[in-house]
């Protein structure tokens, strides 16, 4: 069993008590989230908790969610929480000196793409100031909280209640008139924690991998191209961000991260 396995285990059957209380949270993948001391990352003393993603399920364009795809389906929908233990806590020992936690994500796609839109771009509006997905314009939750008023795209009817440091609840969609001709569709998702201060530079910490593909349909007749319903990508855990993702956020134009990250 790797230190990390061990990390992991240790830190699941810590936090089991957490995630049993959101009886409705399917935890699909849970990755320990690292705050480097000294270049080492492997080290539990490091350990600041877990980023957690749902199981996912499908909808049809933001209707019809269930964890069953319909030949219909368009897209996938998930939660993602951060739960920080004591040592990661702002108000536990809080070893990384965080003022809180916020979460960042980079979305890459092969999708036609509406004007101003990048094939790898922050994901988020283009009138967002900063770029955490954690935002009164997107889909998220702090501490004990209810899931968003909006079900039309969830796989339930009510609103459960979650408890954890933060959360983003995400159901992107791709419809077939934005797929290109000979094409797969794939969209892929990089989730990262964010630790921010208010009077330091904020670090960037571990991270998950996640998305979707739509596999291009072979024509019949004199139908239209089409796409299958998505197929769930294989999701990874990143002790810490691609170089992809830092790229991204360096030669962004659409959003200026004006507190700047501790990359190191």
């Amino acid at each position: 069993m790797t230190a990390i396995t061990k990390i992991l285990t240790v830190l699941y059957l810590v936090s089991i008590c957490q995630l049993t209380e959101a009886q409705e949270l399917l935890p699909d993948k849970i990755c320990p989230v690292i705050f480097p001391v000294a270049n080492d990352i492997s080290s539990q003393a490091n350990v600041l908790g877990l980023l957690v993603i749902s199981r996912a399920w499908f909808h049809n364009s933001g209707q019809l969610a269930g964890y069953i795809a319909k030949d219909d389906a368009t897209g996938i929908g998930v939660e993602i929480h951060f739960f920080a233990n004591h040592k990661g806590q702002v108000s536990g020992n809080n070893i990384a000196k965080c003022d809180r936690y916020r979460l960042l994500q980079v979305r890459a796609s092969n999708i036609k793409r509406l004007w101003g839109e990048e094939a790898v771009q922050i994901d988020v509006p283009d009138n967002n100031d900063l770029p955490f997905y954690d935002n009164q314009l997107l889909e998220h939750g702090y501490g004990s909280h209810q899931t968003p008023i909006d079900n039309d795209d969830k796989p339930w009817d009510a609103r459960p209640s979650r408890a954890s440091t933060v959360a983003i609840y995400d159901t992107p969609f791709t419809g077939d008139s934005m797929g290109i001709d000979g094409r797969d569709i794939k969209v892929e998702f990089e989730t990262c924690v964010v630790c921010q201060r208010d009077n330091a530079i904020d670090s960037l910490l571990s991270c998950i991998n996640w998305g979707y593909q739509r596999d291009l349909l072979e024509p019949f007749g004199q139908q239209l191209t089409s796409w299958s319903e998505p197929d769930i990508l294989e999701q990874q855990c990143r002790l810490r961000a691609s170089e992809l993702f830092i790229s991204t956020l360096d030669n962004s134009h659409r959003i200026e991260y004006l507190s700047g990250l501790d990359w190191e």
